[in-house]
């Protein structure tokens, strides 16, 4: 059975049907609410040092709090496995998850559907760099993206973002996974690891030992909002979602929440007052652009 998020859970209502939104007569007397139960992503994991699942998965209670009046009420639980990537999405596509959170892209929208309210408003559009300590000078001379093209970036193959650099034509060796990324930049495997702006503040410290750190000078600028996504047939889930942001926006209660995450505030201050040089790259659809070759790191 999967593990019951005890602190976000709706009360029971006995006798009741587990479905989306609605009611159901009973033998005898009035109608009573149908429960919603909906199955999330585990939001625990020792690589998780950002926090993001605490911020998505309350995000995602906040939105449904939000319709309860109107949709009926909820029970969220966890997945029976931690599964990332695109064995998540196979997840949601199967319905062993009802709803995730992602990057977004043209072959993530043909497999699922997206409630178009962006979950981290701008942050994810700006990235900085990870480098190793040292390397500054290599990067304070880049200041076009063909200076970047000399360079070599590394990130995981199942990600968004991945296709963005293909596109932009940005040297990429790509990994399936996160903590060995960094461990492969400090080697020496590839010379930067591009990161959201409300990530990498976190990131710097994760491992220590490797002597990384934020480079100074740059940042790279291209569309990439992270939305929930639900089944393409869940047609009812992805409304009350938006439903449910839409009012949260409106009243107040997501800046609340989106404003309570240090690394957040980190990253809008930072947008806010920097003087770097922001490097533009181009976000097509993904399905219009062929997919080159792939070098798979081990």
């Amino acid at each position: 059975m999967p593990r019951l998020m005890s602190s976000l859970l709706a009360p029971l209502i006995t006798l009741c049907v587990v479905t989306m939104s609605g009611s159901v007569a009973g033998a005898e007397g009035p109608a009573v609410a149908t429960l919603a139960r909906i199955i999330i992503p585990q939001t625990s994991s020792r690589e998780n040092i950002n926090h993001e699942d605490y911020y998505f998965s309350r995000l995602l209670k906040l939105a449904l709090e939000k319709t309860e009046s109107t949709h009926g009420p909820f029970q969220i639980e966890e997945a029976e496995q931690r599964l990332v990537d695109k064995r998540l999405r196979t997840a949601l596509i199967q319905g062993k998850v009802d709803v995730l959170w992602s990057s977004n892209s043209a072959e993530f929208e043909q497999q699922m559907l997206p409630v178009r309210i962006s979950l981290l408003k701008e942050l994810n559009n700006f990235r900085l760099l990870l480098i190793r300590n040292g390397d500054q000078p290599r990067f304070s001379a880049v200041d076009s993206l063909d200076d970047l093209r000399k360079l070599k970036g590394g990130m995981s193959a199942q990600w968004a973002d991945a296709k963005v650099m293909r596109q932009n034509n940005l040297p990429l060796v790509e990994a399936v996974g996160y903590g060995k990324l960094f461990k492969m930049l400090a080697a020496g495997r590839f010379d930067y690891f591009s990161r959201g702006l409300y990530q990498i503040q976190p990131e710097v410290n994760l491992y220590p030992e490797l002597e990384l750190q934020i480079e100074q000078e740059l940042m790279l600028h291209y569309r990439n909002d992270v939305y929930f996504f639900v089944d393409k047939n869940n047609s009812a889930l992805a409304e009350r979602l938006e439903t449910g942001l839409t009012v949260a926006l409106a009243d107040g209660s997501f800046d609340e929440l989106f404003n309570s995450i240090p690394r957040y505030q980190w990253g809008l201050a930072l947008l806010q007052n920097h003087q770097r040089r922001v490097l533009e790259l181009i976000a097509e659809p993904a399905a219009l652009v062929p997919v080159k070759s792939v070098v798979i790191a081990e």
